[in-house]
């Protein structure tokens, strides 16, 4: 005899009674003139109408459940594990939790203490689908009656420090259009998720027409019966017979050009319907003509590229997705991370709005503060730098320096943290006596509580100057120093990452999901060579940093080695269609017996060639990054280069391939902290790789071209390195703020720097 469940309900309806607005909502959309008439969807969801769902969830018509019960079948285990102890799972819609079984069973096997919400509309079969379940020992089963919006400030309530995970299964986001579904997942996620907080939902891919369009008007019937159940559920909320469904047919269609199906009630004949309001006996006539539609429910179906931009739209993080074995139907698993840069293109080069300020401030201080130890700030990871503490200064040193010469205003207290933190130190690899002009480095270094308080009152100087300029426009010679300083923190956060994964005692980033690392078995297919023909393009851009007018600032900004524009000719030439990876470098010391290693790997054995890679989570096993771009200075890509009888590419030959092969800011590339890793190359030999997980070296020496004059605001930037040992950088990296990767950005390092995150690709000679 089978256990029976154990659960309970919690009503958190704040209106049990029909809400009279809803009534409205019904009446206003059959009563429209300007557009096509309609009924809320929700309404096909009555009791019966939950039942002749789950019928069509049996029918093989309608791949959506099976495909994503095949998933879930063969991928529980994996979606479970990031599931924390201790973690409350809710599901939005929960019907009949046929599919959730599985979930709820491979959470029980782990012995994780889960409490289990089901949010449902129907009493009755939330209490049925509840009591199918079974008993657990590890997981609560609780019921939610109530709506998603409810649902939502049910989630917002539960205390702070406990881990959620929301499930949105069905592809249920389809019944919204895509603005409004993105929308809806963005409220939740800043309703009622707190950083680290998972969702996993699943969706529709733009499938055939015809695979799409008997999914919803099955043989059976059983579909046209669910959606006519919904004029009968009409009656039943109006409280009287408003609608004859004999009236009308179901009326289906795909429509590709939108990625959705459409479903609508069809008039049979001209009818006139009649309603009576209860508070005053006025009355309502409604006209339709024979054939005329009624929309009852969308359901719209996603490509990759939709997905992606849905989860951007929404401010979640992407962490895995999974197709079912007829790759018809994906589930994806996203998060809630501390911070979140949007990829605006048109906006780079411009001012940054405050928002941009506050998520870069989020950012730089979940690593600053939750990564690093503040008894251990003194340290140095990289004897080329500074110690972190620093970076903690510098950054807003260098913003209250700029803001008070430009206003001609005192710098902010204490004064003399402009004399200690205004540059930092990035001397000579090979004579490292030698360097540009910084800051002296202090017997004593500040007190760590006093560099906190005088950032917090920088970062404050600088909200006051934009209240300043609420109404009016801001001078673009001001613009131009609100940008200076805002890349030059974009830049630093870089900086003092590749710094944290050469330390020992770095703590991953608080509010981060930790990767669970898959082996990567199997090499990745030598890159194609893509043929780039001869053409002329244009470098840099142009920007007068001496122009002080009220111009739109939308006109873009850049650092004076991307000044003048200029046009260059590049001869036909053929180049990798992705960089070098880590097992393509491993295969190259095996084979020249070079004991010589990457600084982004760690030695385990090395007479075995035995290596691990460093991330901000601690070292991988080499065949979990196998397949990532391999990290190295520009003087060990010149020796595999050589070893595989290619080149690296010029500067003007990379943004030649760039430019050929945009978009560069796919939202799928991994730039902006998308991953706090490098990801795999293309597994496909004909996909071709841009911008993301690594920036890439050319041969380029960083000197002064045709036109160049160094900036006044920061006269040392470019001039500094003018040396014949900076070359330069291109793309970006996972750890690159998207406003740095504009066309026009140059980066430089020495030639044998070996710790940014840097990767390579290869010309042919």
């Amino acid at each position: 005899m089978p256990n029976k469940s154990s659960f309970s309900i919690i009503d958190i309806r704040k209106n049990k009674i029909i809400n009279e607005n809803f009534i409205n909502e019904i009446l206003d959309g059959l009563n429209s003139k300007n557009s096509i008439k309609s009924i809320p969807t929700v309404i096909l969801y009555d009791s019966r109408g939950l039942q002749l769902f789950d019928q069509i969830t049996y029918l093989d018509e309608y791949y959506l459940t099976s495909a994503e019960l095949n998933v879930l079948r063969d991928k529980v285990d994996r979606i479970i594990e990031y599931i924390p102890d201790g973690s409350s799972v809710i599901e939005l819609g929960a019907g009949s939790l046929r599919k959730t079984k599985l979930i709820l069973q491979s959470l029980e096997k782990s012995k994780k203490n889960i409490t289990y919400y089901a949010l449902d509309l129907m009493e009755d079969e939330l209490i049925k689908s509840l009591s199918s379940l079974g008993k657990f020992s590890n997981v609560q089963l609780v019921g939610l009656l109530g709506t998603y919006e409810e649902g939502m400030d049910f989630a917002a309530s539960l205390p702070e420090d406990v881990p959620k995970m929301i499930m949105w299964l069905g592809s249920s986001i389809g019944n919204s259009s895509r603005e409004e579904g993105a929308e809806f997942i963005k409220s939740f996620q800043t309703k009622a998720m707190n950083p680290g907080d998972l969702f996993l939902i699943g969706i529709d891919r733009r499938n055939h027409p015809d695979k799409v369009t008997i999914a919803y008007n099955d043989p059976k019937g059983i579909t046209a019966e669910f959606i006519l159940n919904g004029l009968d559920h009409v009656n039943v909320i109006l409280d009287q017979p408003l609608i004859d469904r004999n009236d009308f047919d179901y009326f289906a269609r795909y429509n590709e050009d939108v990625g959705r199906h459409e479903a609508y009630y069809k008039a049979k004949k001209d009818i006139t319907l009649e309603y009576t309001s209860p508070s005053d006996n006025t009355k309502m006539t409604i006209n339709l003509k024979k054939d005329e539609l009624i929309h009852i429910e969308y359901s719209y179906k996603y490509s990759k590229e939709e997905c992606f931009a849905l989860f951007h739209d929404s401010r979640l993080s992407h962490l895995e997705s999974w197709p079912d074995p007829d790759s018809q139907y994906d589930l994806h698993l996203i998060y809630k991370s501390p911070f979140y840069f949007t990829r605006n293109v048109e906006s780079q080069g411009s001012i940054p709005t405050v928002e941009e300020w506050k998520e870069l401030w989020k950012s730089w201080d979940t690593v600053t503060m939750t990564m690093i130890s503040r008894e251990l700030v003194l340290e140095r990871s990289i004897e080329l730098r500074h110690p972190f503490i620093f970076y903690l200064g510098h950054v807003p040193a260098f913003l209250d320096i700029n803001l008070a010469r430009y206003f001609k205003e005192e710098f902010t207290e204490p004064r003399n943290f402009a004399d200690i933190f205004e540059r930092g130190i990035d001397p000579d690899m090979d004579d490292p006596t030698n360097c540009h002009q910084h800051s002296t480095v202090p017997d004593e270094w500040p007190s760590y509580d006093s560099i906190i308080s005088y950032r917090d009152k920088v970062r404050q100087r600088i909200i006051s100057v934009y209240d300043a300029y609420k109404e009016k426009v801001m001078p673009r010679s001001l613009g131009r120093v609100v940008w200076m300083t805002f890349e030059h923190e974009a830049m630093h956060l870089e900086t003092i990452l590749y710094m944290l994964i050469q330390w020992k005692n770095t703590v991953p980033p608080k509010g981060v999901v930790i990767p669970r690392w898959k082996a990567s078995l199997d090499p990745v297919p030598k890159a194609n060579l893509i043929t780039i023909p001869a053409q002329t393009i244009t470098l840099g851009h142009d920007d007068n940093e001496s122009a002080d007018d009220t111009d739109p600032l939308s006109l873009p900004f850049g650092w004076d080695n991307e000044r003048p524009s200029r046009q260059v000719t590049v001869k036909s030439f053929r180049i990798q269609s992705r960089p070098i990876t880590n097992g393509e470098y491993l295969d190259f010391m095996e084979k020249t017996i070079n004991k010589g290693y990457p600084a982004s790997w760690i030695p385990v054995n090395p007479s075995l060639f035995t290596y691990k890679v460093r991330t901000v989570f601690g070292p991988v096993d080499m065949d979990v990054a196998r397949n990532w771009p391999v990290l190295l200075s520009q003087d060990r890509a010149c020796r595999y280069a050589e070893w595989a009888k290619m080149r690296l590419p010029t500067e003007e030959e990379l943004r030649s391939f760039y430019d050929l092969n945009e978009p560069q800011l796919d939202l799928s590339s991994n730039i902006g902290f998308s991953h706090w890793h490098p990801v795999d190359v293309p597994h496909d030999k004909n996909v071709v790789q841009t911008v993301g997980s690594g920036w890439e070296w050319t041969s380029t020496e960083f000197s002064a071209h045709p036109g160049f004059n160094k900036s006044k605001l920061y006269p040392g930037y470019s001039s500094d390195f003018f040396d014949s040992k900076h070359v330069v950088i291109l793309g970006g990296s996972w750890a690159t703020h998207p406003r740095i990767t504009r066309r026009s950005f140059r980066n430089w390092y020495q030639r044998g720097y070996p710790y940014m995150f840097c990767s390579a690709r290869l010309c042919q000679i």
